[in-house]
């Protein structure tokens, strides 16, 4: 099918390792080859980069791959067309982007859900698909549900798994589900078959840096961790958002100032480069 790639970081930082081994799977060693994209934040806005090309033969992602381009929150993906007939094409190469709320909304799917573009239950308004994938339709979908119960606003952690969870359990009884959802602040896993997590911590002096990797695949041989399917987690500042925690306290408005603004990186920066993506 397809293969996801995510972080949730708590200072900015790059992925360019994790670019360097998920390249290759992009029609090279693995049968991804019909298009990658990525998405890293600046703020409120997402930086979308995205080809219809194997991964392994694009120019543009070598030079990303080298870049440096620094976030909190990225949203990676490389691309198997299923059906082939919905085949290379920027408007069916994940991630899609929309904007809710002054904010651009990124999301990824790894998988299929049949079916979803033509059942009543799925009805769509704002938010329209502009290609042809049943997971650019969940998306949107899943925007009008949490539009409906924003009000234009920004959620917390505890109120953004609230507005998903009924309309992801929906999702899920059509197919394969796998799927990455970000705002700039949260990002949002689930998984019905496999998707695997590892969080790296640096805690020495100024180094004060937590990161939580995502992948279909692990990508090191780090003790990777599968996430638990069938199960919303809200990552925040590279770290599972305690849903005890998150019901308790609203998300902090100075926190989210903190990740509109375009920070620079930690007075720990140098040792904390261990922990990049």
């Amino acid at each position: 099918m397809c293969e996801l790639l995510g972080m949730s970081a708590l200072h900015p930082t790059d992925v360019n390792q994790s670019l360097a081994l998920l390249r290759p799977r992009g029609g090279e060693i693995g049968p991804h080859a019909d298009g990658w994209g990525l998405a890293f934040y600046e703020g409120r806005a997402a930086r979308v980069f995205k080809e219809p090309v194997p991964a392994a033969e694009s120019r543009c992602l070598a030079f990303i791959s080298e870049y440096d381009f620094r976030s909190t929150v990225v949203v990676g993906h490389i691309r198997k067309a299923n059906p082939s007939a919905f085949g290379r094409a920027s408007a069916n190469t994940h991630p899609f982007s929309r904007e809710l709320g002054g904010r651009s909304w990124v999301f990824a799917h790894n998988g299929k859900v049949p079916g979803v573009r033509d059942d009543k239950r799925f009805v769509l308004g704002r938010f329209q698909p502009i290609g042809e994938t049943d997971s650019e339709h969940a998306f949107c979908f899943l925007l009008e549900q949490i539009a409906h119960a924003s009000g234009g606003r920004l959620l917390g952690a505890a109120e953004l798994e609230e507005a998903l969870r009924r309309p992801v359990e929906l999702l899920n009884e059509m197919g394969e589900l796998n799927f990455l959802l970000s705002d700039g602040v949260h990002l949002v896993a689930f998984a019905n078959t496999r998707l695997h997590h590892v969080h790296r911590t640096c805690v020495v002096g100024a180094c004060q840096q937590r990161v939580s990797l995502l992948a279909t695949v692990p990508l090191t041989e780090e003790p990777w961790h599968p996430l638990e399917v069938n199960h919303l987690y809200v990552f925040r500042g590279g770290e599972v958002v305690d849903r005890s925690e998150a019901a308790e306290r609203p998300t902090d408005r100075s926190e989210l100032a903190d990740h509109d603004a375009t920070t620079p990186m930690h007075p720990g920066a140098d040792r904390a480069q261990a922990l990049q993506g």
